[in-house]
């Protein structure tokens, strides 16, 4: 209501969406109601993360539209969609329109009993998490990560299933290494030396076994290994401190 007494009909996420951004707010978090969840074609499991601009390929595709005036659309499509699933859409669409007008990270949760402590104050959450940075994935490691990935090889070091790797010989090496992340937690990561004549070498594969069974060693092999195929290597080996 303005000072005046006239009644605005605001729509409740554009106002959220747009105040989170005016006030650069660190996070957004919108409620379904219906219960969807965004979940992979491949395996159906929830997905659980997902950068801003993968977000904005998945409205392109539905092609959701947000307005300038305060309000979000759906074209008609051939997509056969349920009310659950334009209701999950549109809030997929004001989260992306808060990341743009510079939120870092967007929340869309059922609102079941325990979910926001567990998206809140958990690594994997309860709900998708649209973010402007890389909240999961992999990325070249750099001297401070040694901790990281010194803790996370230790135990198999131990076991004898790695080679020894020092804090020292980490540092000197971390350009050959790679890990991958989630929330800044090393869970995965591998190391890949290049050599003349064409060869290379992938080593140093280790996933937390928090995280194992999930694909990300996979992710890890398959990345390491387009590496290989865009620097020219011929020629691809691993060694093994295992008797085969």
């Amino acid at each position: 209501v303005s000072p005046s007494g006239e009644v605005f009909n605001v729509n409740s996420e554009s106002l959220a969406a747009n105040t989170a951004g005016a006030l650069s707010a660190s996070k957004i978090i919108f409620f379904t109601t219906q219960g969807t969840a965004l979940r992979s074609v491949e395996t159906g499991k929830m997905i659980q993360n997902l950068r801003v601009t993968d977000a904005r390929n998945l409205l392109d595709h539905y092609q959701v539209m947000i307005h300038p005036r305060g309000f979000a659309s759906i074209t008609p499509s051939h997509h056969r969609l349920s009310r659950a699933e334009i209701e999950t859409l549109i809030k997929f669409g004001w989260s992306t329109h808060a990341l743009e007008k510079g939120v870092k990270r967007a929340h869309i949760l059922y609102p079941a009993n325990g979910a926001l402590l567990q998206e809140l104050y958990t690594r994997d959450g309860s709900g998708t998490l649209i973010s402007r940075d890389l909240y999961e994935g992999i990325r070249r490691a750099d001297v401070g990560d040694v901790a990281g990935i010194y803790d996370l090889i230790d135990p198999l070091v131990k076991r004898g299933t790695l080679v020894e790797r020092t804090k020292n010989s980490l540092e000197r090496d971390i350009m050959s290494y790679y890990v991958y992340t989630r929330d800044n937690l090393i869970v995965a990561t591998g190391q890949l030396k290049r050599f003349e004549g064409g060869y290379a070498e992938i080593g140093c594969l280790v996933v937390s076994k928090d995280y194992r069974s999930q694909g990300r060693g996979d992710a890890m092999l398959g990345y390491l290994e387009r590496l290989c195929y865009q620097s020219g290597a011929a020629k691809v080996f691993v060694l093994s401190t295992q008797t085969m």
